[in-house]
């Protein structure tokens, strides 16, 4: 029977200084992609039109169409979570694989995330119920003539917060779902926000007429919603992800939002 004997490799003291860091740059390079090509974790909410569960258990939406599209460009593997949005914004502002997607671009969130992709505008109102007479105003929000109900951690309690209507007529839920729209409906409050088009696509699933409230006044300007990445994350990836959408609209392949591009404030 043959026999191998394990030799250990002789390097010449004179190659020694210059091979470790060889070495080093060698696999770096190797792993690099690697590092976060295979964990890539997108998160969102359920949030229709723009993002949503299908009956197959894949995530999607006309926000979701425009993420897939560029971070396949980009060649990443990824999957794509559908969490309360609470937990997707703590997942995204502290974890270092993790994306976020249809999140609304503010001056408050400006500085912790990376804003890689514009996906959609975003159309914020304040509704109340269809027979409501009172005319609303940031006057009369101010003077706490009106009570409103937002989830907590959620983009509408700041935008309520922005209108002036005091803290104490805010009744903040800990629903993730719908549950500042239907205290509106029951009577126990009289403003909730929603975007225009999500409100439409809530108020269908849920079995009401979208005409059971009405929108009065448009809130937060054009701030748009964005897959984004905060600002711990792999900066190679959002570097990748960034990149993947330039060419993509460069090309023509995006369905970029022209409006947002073209009258930006």
């Amino acid at each position: 029977m043959l026999q191998y004997q394990e030799k250990a490799l002789i390097v010449p003291g004179k190659f020694k200084k210059w091979l470790a860091p060889v070495v080093v740059i060698f696999c770096a390079l190797l792993a690099g992609p690697l590092a976060f090509a295979s964990d890539v974790i997108v998160y969102t909410e359920e949030y229709p039109p723009y993002n949503y569960a299908l009956e197959n258990g894949q995530v999607g939406g006309e926000a979701t169409l425009k993420v897939r599209q560029v971070l396949d460009a980009a060649g990443l593997d990824y999957t794509i979570k559908l969490v309360p949005w609470s937990r997707a914004m703590r997942y995204a502002s502290t974890q270092e694989n993790a994306l976020i997607y249809t999140i609304t671009r503010t001056p408050a969130r400006e500085p912790d995330f990376d804003w890689l992709v514009p996906l959609a505008d975003s159309n914020f109102y304040l509704f109340v119920r269809a027979d409501e007479q009172r005319t609303v105003s940031r006057e009369a929000l101010a003077a706490g003539h009106f009570t409103a109900a937002c989830v907590t951690g959620d983009l509408t309690c700041d935008l309520l917060a922005s209108t002036g209507i005091p803290a104490a007529n805010v009744t903040q839920i800990s629903d993730s779902g719908t549950g500042d729209f239907r205290l509106v409906v029951a009577g126990r409050a009289d403003l909730y926000i929603s975007d225009l088009a999500v409100n439409n696509r809530f108020r269908q699933a849920e079995g009401y007429s979208p005409t059971i409230t009405k929108p009065v006044m448009r809130l937060g300007g054009k701030v748009g919603f964005y897959l984004a990445g905060g600002q711990q994350v792999n900066a190679a990836l959002r570097n990748r992800v960034r990149a993947a959408y330039d060419r993509l609209l460069a090309d023509g392949g995006f369905a970029a939002n022209a409006d947002r591009e073209e009258n930006k404030d």
